[in-house]
């Protein structure tokens, strides 16, 4: 076991982020899709098996050209009207410094005609790939020396390990605000606590091997699929089978308690192994030593370190470390982290009194890429990255340049914010740059906002002449974002601006004995409301105390004696929400597994509150977007509703979106009422002049 260091990995599409098929048709029959790798780490047997099947209702010669990294592989044509196209493919396992491997998919139709202006669209043939398409490959743990590498290898949905359900406060803290910087960078972490006496593991699909079923504690693991544990052995037994057995740890919260406890199983089991086969307490001595106390041993203050955990490189952060690890792990510090082990002093963001952020700056890529029909440039950043002092986005500023073609009608260029489209532009594509300013309204904004440009030509040809082909377009690297004065108002949009530069975390001090639990809540809700991991407190509230509130706050599952009082009512499985009159807006009860988050204030500050309605808390395994509401309703898939109880039926974005004077279609007053003006002066000045000349003749 200890000589096997190859890690195995699965990417899925729907990891990725595709909640249903890719479709690939006319006019858009490119696709290119980066899968994640570690990076600069050699693979092996690496294989993308792409699920699909295709139509082909207009005939023709239907083409797919399959290439990773810019160089074609395979490429089958298909005749049937329906069919099969899922393709296994075979990628090379050469180290990826980008740490992702490019996939691109090109699906397209010749037809033929009878003369060069006839149509030659294709919309009926269509290529639709599954979801379940999965990338998978191996990498050797031992390549990953660094902790900059060993984030970047971390998988879709990383594993949190704890030393118990029950943890210090320093401990939890650290543990949370990891959880929120790995949701800040597109990951779903999972909490898994150490297992203790009495608790069933899962040990589905593990094998013990013969050689070890000797000793008693490895024997008795592989009696069922759920399996009770007896001693404290068979924990060390757990934790020996490193890679081969069911406890996996991407990220290590280092807890003081870890060592005593680990060295405590790991004495048992020796013990076991003593008495069963004297002959292998070396081996195992020699086993442990290497690989399993290095990682259970203190570490520094603010440290974070490398260590080998169950088999596999792992990142094992001090207890006090955590919001100084969740700074390096940002976009702008993660290159530096080019130790085994580090100890943080400061990992803060780069903050200035300037008015405008550089997309670049938030971790977007300008560059140049080819478009035939329709392309996009997407970017993402964190509200909390550009949101400090009153600041917040105001304005977009996109800055394009664009290759002329032969078609007549010029390519047009639009912006989005979270799908909603803030601008467009008629492009003269002269090759030089051309500019987009976007005005950002407050609605569209969200914890983690993702920004699009997409490009659009004309598929035409000079005259029929020309076979249409893609020319090149560029999105520049100085394109900026606005940061505009903001009234931090009293809802969700309001709340993320204001935990940008910091704000309280408080749960009750009892999440701290059932942390596997408690702590998918607690970042869930974090990361959605827009807490910083780096800047924001962290205070545990013992039962019946009232927690001690000083500026922007996320309360979780306490009571708010103090708060303003709440247009919304909770009571057991009850909810109650006012509308207009003698009329509640709603009024349900029997409800569990439902949550209400709601913007609060408490004296002058403003925070939001969180309250589970019935006895069971939903699970809160998806993400969730919120916006300008101030009450939401979460369930257990996920964000269930969102509305404004202040604001019901949107007044405030319609005084938002209500035109300007030269917007309005009485715009031509204007010129109108500057030549009335000119007349009005005209005549004064006349009446001036004979009131001059009268005096002067007298």
């Amino acid at each position: 076991m200890s000589a096997d260091n190859w890690i195995p990995r699965s990417v899925s599409f729907a990891d990725l982020g595709f909640t249903g098929p890719v479709v690939l048709g006319y006019p858009d029959t490119l696709r290119e899709i980066y899968l994640p790798v570690p990076t600069g780490v050699p693979l092996a047997n690496a294989a993308l098996q792409m699920n699909a099947n295709y139509v082909r209702a207009d005939g023709g010669r239907t083409t797919m050209i399959l290439s990773v990294d810019g160089y074609p592989i395979s490429a089958q044509a298909f005749t049937a009207e329906r069919g099969d196209a899922s393709f296994a493919l075979a990628i090379d396992g050469a180290p990826r410094p980008s740490g992702f491997v490019r996939f691109n998919i090109d699906w397209r139709t010749a037809v033929g005609r009878e003369n060069t202006c006839a149509d030659a669209r294709t919309p009926g043939n269509l290529l639709r790939i599954e979801p379940t398409t999965r990338f998978t490959y191996r990498y050797d743990g031992s390549a990953v020396r660094d902790l900059s590498t060993a984030w970047s290898s971390l998988p879709s949905t990383p594993t949190i390990l704890v030393a118990a359900s029950k943890l210090s406060a320093e401990a939890y803290d650290s543990a949370w605000r990891v959880g929120v910087a790995l949701e800040r960078a597109g990951k779903r972490p999972k909490i898994r606590a150490l297992p203790a006496v009495g608790d069933v593991v899962d040990m589905r699909g593990i094998t013990i091997p013969a050689a070890l079923r000797g000793i008693p504690a490895f024997a008795s693991l592989g009696d069922g699929e759920q399996h009770k544990i007896k001693d404290a052995a068979e924990i060390g037994a757990l934790m020996a089978l490193g890679a081969a057995g069911p406890l996996q740890a991407d990220i290590v919260i280092a807890d003081q308690s870890f060592a005593g406890v680990m060295g405590g199983n790991f004495d048992a089991l020796r013990g076991q192994i003593q008495s069963s086969s004297p002959d292998a307490v070396a081996p195992y001595g020699e086993w442990r030593t290497r690989y399993l106390d290095p990682w259970g041993k203190p570490l520094a203050s603010k440290e974070v370190r490398l260590s080998n955990v169950f088999g596999r490189p792992t990142i094992v952060v001090a207890p006090d470390a955590g919001a100084k690890a969740a700074g390096l792990f940002t976009q702008v510090w993660q290159q530096v982290a080019v130790s085994s082990s580090v100890v943080i002093q400061a990992a803060e963001e780069p903050r200035s009194d300037m008015t405008a952020v550089s997309l670049k700056y938030l971790g977007a890529k300008p560059g140049s890429f080819d478009v035939l029909a329709h392309a996009d440039w997407n970017a993402t950043f964190d509200i909390g990255s550009v949101a400090a002092d009153g600041r917040g986005p105001g304005t977009l500023v996109i800055d394009v340049a664009a290759a002329p073609s032969a078609a007549r009608t010029p390519p047009v260029v639009s912006v989005f914010l979270n799908d909603v489209l803030l601008g467009a532009k008629e492009m003269e594509a002269t090759g030089r740059r051309e500019r987009i300013i976007a005005p950002i309204p407050r609605y569209a904004l969200a914890a983690r906002n993702v920004i699009r440009v997409s490009f659009t030509r004309q598929l035409a040809s000079d005259r029929c002449r020309e076979t249409p082909e893609p020319y090149p377009v560029s999105v520049l690297a100085s394109s900026h974002m606005l940061l505009e004065k903001i009234d931090a108002g009293s809802d969700f949009a309001g709340l993320m601006s204001r935990f940008a530069a910091g704000g309280t975390v408080l749960v009750p001090a009892s999440y701290l004995n059932d942390s596997q639990n408690t702590l998918p809540r607690v970042v869930r809700l974090a990361a959605t409301t827009g807490v910083s991991p780096v800047n924001a407190k962290f205070s545990p509230v013992a039962d019946g105390s009232q927690p001690k509130i000083d500026g922007p706050f996320l309360s979780i599952d306490l009571p708010l004696q103090e708060a303003r009082k709440s247009d919304v009512k909770v009571e057991g499985g009850r909810l109650y929400l006012p509308g207009s009159g003698d009329k509640p807006l709603v009024d349900v009860s029997g409800l569990n597994q439902v949550g209400l988050l709601e913007v609060t204030k408490v004296g002058n500050d403003t925070g939001a509150s969180y309250r589970t309605l019935g006895t069971e808390a939903p699970a809160m395994d998806k993400p969730m977007q919120l916006s300008d509401g101030n009450v939401a309703i979460i369930g257990p898939t996920g964000l269930r509703s969102e509305v404004n109880t202040v604001d019901p039926t949107g007044q405030g974005r319609l005084r938002e979106a209500r035109p300007s004077f030269f917007e309005r279609t009485y715009w031509w007053l204007l010129p109108i009422l500057v030549i009335a003006f000119f007349i009005a002066l005209l005549v004064y000045a006349s009446r001036v002049r004979r009131r001059k000349s009268a005096n002067a003749q007298l």
